[in-house]
């Protein structure tokens, strides 16, 4: 009994530190990208992830179990996260703050059930529906109400990059979930950490990238080394298990926590506010999205 109720609490207890890291997320490549291009920046914390994967191969490789055909998931799970997700994400967070950005990805587990409905068949009731217009109602208002700041010199674009992410987010949590029957969540995400590398490495090649002619600051090394170890490696991993444990849909749920962490590192960390109508249009998303969970 005991060992069923740890296994039980697992899922859930991996999920919430995942968000935790996730949460902190943002408010690193806030300072990673005072120094970096996004795309410079993506790419180095995926050289990070990568490097410790190859460290762990070994270990990992034994336990996989190749399906005909699981190919084409991973090709949609690489093309979705890290590719396109890390892009639009990177350039969002150029344009709206940490804290808009982390309470956007609240609409991750709407943009879940949505594909969950469309893509796998789920039935979804009409309170989820409901639900899910009122997040997207809260996710326009922050976005279209937002006032450009120091923090977001542009958030409808931000807001609207960042918006772009979650739906590859949501995508991505569907192949990891079909994927999690034959392979370790560690081994998913090193996958995504390699074709990462590989998918950013010739954009160091585009003009105006490059590393910064001064150098960069120390923080902004730190903030690499966080989003490549404690994101790419630790929260992926963990909330793979996460969902290996539970379903994707539940699983995305923990995903709440995350703009609640994001606001309180953003606000202590970085100094950053919201104005009294985006805590309003913060709190239809939070409230649209649990109310889309009652399926």
């Amino acid at each position: 009994m005991q060992q069923t109720a740890s296994v039980s609490y697992a899922g859930p207890i991996a999920a919430i530190v995942s968000t935790v890291l996730w949460g902190g997320a943002y408010v690193a490549m806030k300072f990673a990208l005072e120094c970096f291009h996004p795309m410079i920046m993506i790419f180095l914390l995926l050289v990070v992830s990568s490097a410790t994967f190859l460290a762990l191969l070994p270990s990992m490789w034994a336990k996989q179990r190749y399906t005909k055909g699981d190919w084409r998931i991973f090709l949609v799970l690489v093309i979705c996260e890290p590719c396109l997700y890390f892009a639009f994400e990177g350039y969002a967070l150029n344009y709206t703050s940490a804290s808009q950005a982390g309470m956007l990805s609240a609409t991750l587990p709407i943009f879940v059930g949505a594909f969950g409905y469309f893509l796998l068949k789920e039935k979804i009731g009409l309170v989820a529906w409901i639900g899910c217009v009122i997040a997207i109602v809260g996710a326009v208002w922050l976005s279209v109400g937002s006032v450009a700041d120091e923090h977001a010199p542009n958030p409808l674009l931000g807001n609207t990059l960042q918006i772009s992410a979650m739906v590859f987010a949501a995508l991505y949590a569907i192949c990891v979930r079909r994927l999690s029957r034959g392979y370790t969540p560690m081994f998913i995400t090193a996958v995504q950490a390699w074709a990462g590398v590989v998918f950013f490495f010739p954009t160091l090649f585009l003009p105006g990238m490059g590393m910064p002619q001064d150098g960069a600051t120390a923080l902004a090394w730190a903030s690499i080394v966080y989003l490549g170890l404690g994101v790419s490696v630790g929260a992926y991993s963990l909330y793979g298990f996460s969902i290996s444990r539970m379903p994707a849909a539940r699983a995305s749920m923990f995903m709440n926590l995350i703009p609640v962490f994001t606001l309180i590192f953003s606000m202590i960390i970085l100094g950053e506010r919201l104005a009294p109508s985006q805590y309003m249009a913060s709190a239809l998303v939070l409230g649209g999205v649990i109310i889309s969970q009652r399926r």
